[in-house]
């Protein structure tokens, strides 16, 4: 192998293992106890549960874990990947309260302001860019909402 080859071998490799990976935007936590590094973002093989928007805000404890399916509008911008119940929310408005952040949905696919059923695990052990959304969910599929 030349040493063009193998430049551009280790640049790819990087690049196809985060595309293996099941959630790559999902942000690391640290576990204070190990000293270990742990993924918020756990698998759940199950039937998910459906579920309110408004439900999940309020009341997120139940459903920690545990596979749901949540309609809403999805939004991103600069650091922001959200759902919200309603469409036209200003990103930048800073009300975090009314929304959940949203891992494994590539920005790529220009969802902005469309109206998904996202099915996938909810947890609020990871709250999104500087924990300020009440939890969030990975995403395993997702669909247009009807």
């Amino acid at each position: 192998m030349t040493r063009a080859g193998a430049r551009v071998l280790l640049l790819a490799l990087p690049l196809l293992l985060l595309s293996a990976c099941g959630c790559p935007s999902a942000p690391l936590a640290m576990n204070t106890a190990t000293g270990a590094l742990e993924n918020p973002c756990k698998r759940y093989i199950g039937v998910p549960q459906s579920v309110a928007l408004s439900e999940l805000i309020s009341n997120g404890r139940a459903y920690e874990g545990r596979a749901v399916s949540v309609a809403g509008y999805y939004s991103y911008g600069f650091e922001h990947s959200a759902l919200y119940a309603d469409a036209g929310v200003d990103v930048y408005a800073h009300d975090f309260s009314k929304g959940i952040w949203i891992n494994g949905v590539p920005r790529a696919a220009g969802l902005q302001e469309t109206h998904l059923l996202l099915t996938g695990v909810y947890t609020q052990q990871s709250r999104g860019l500087l924990n300020q959304w009440s939890g969030s969910l990975c995403v395993t599929k997702m669909r247009p909402a009807s």
